[in-house]
């Protein structure tokens, strides 16, 4: 039986060494690729169209949240394992929207990581019972993603679409043709808005709502 090929995609060398050695340990699965950011991720799911993708969420300068959306297209075929050490449904919500069938906290055990990487590769998905379920109680209670993102101006939007790609307050400026102190006013406003603690937060919300391919959409025209 031909082994599933691998990419691994992490921005810490021993994170990616030792993820490496448990999937060396079955003879049913081959580490193709290893990639230290989003970037790299896409380029090699480009090239080499692997069976299996294992993404780290905070990686810059595009995080895995991003490459998983862009893989999705490029290599509709691959399947997506977010591997990460946040606990987070905010997270959670966002890597189920950008395609993975998978999400695992890099805590986990050596048989519960073989085990997800066979069930999602058979078809099917894994996500954590528990974080799903507070997922699912917070859909039924709070507005959704797109009704909050409403509630922000149209230059508090664009100020969104910055934080998203990790933009830093003087590079938002520079862009938008700002002072970094009106930057720093408009995204303290947007957090508030949104209802979130930091510009992590916010970013996974605007990729939740779809911000980013709207805000294109719009330039078009």
């Amino acid at each position: 039986m031909t082994a599933a090929s691998v990419i691994i995609a992490d921005d810490h060398d021993l994170a990616r060494s030792g993820i490496a050695a448990i999937l060396a340990t079955s003879d049913k699965l081959q580490v193709v690729g290893q990639a230290k950011n989003g970037v790299e991720a896409i380029e090699y799911c480009t090239l080499l169209r692997p069976n299996l993708i294992l993404l780290d969420i905070r990686m810059v300068p595009v995080n895995g949240l991003e490459a998983a959306s862009e893989i999705r297209k490029i290599a509709p075929d691959t399947k997506i394992i977010m591997l990460t050490m946040h606990e987070s449904i905010d997270y959670l919500s966002a890597a189920i929207k950008a395609g993975a069938s998978g999400y695992l906290l890099k805590d986990v055990s050596r048989e519960s990581l073989l085990r997800t990487i066979n069930i999602v590769l058979e078809g099917q998905a894994f996500f954590d019972a528990e974080l799903m379920q507070k997922m699912l109680t917070r859909i039924t209670r709070e507005p959704s993603a797109e009704t909050t993102i409403a509630r922000l101006t149209n230059r508090e939007r664009e100020i969104l679409c910055s934080l998203t790609t990790g933009e830093t307050n003087k590079e938002i400026a520079r862009t938008l043709s700002i002072s970094p102190g009106t930057v720093k006013v408009h995204v303290e406003r947007v957090l508030r808005k949104l209802g979130v603690s930091d510009r992590t937060q916010a970013a996974v919300l605007a990729i939740q709502a779809g911000l980013l391919d709207r805000m294109s959409s719009e330039r078009k025209y």
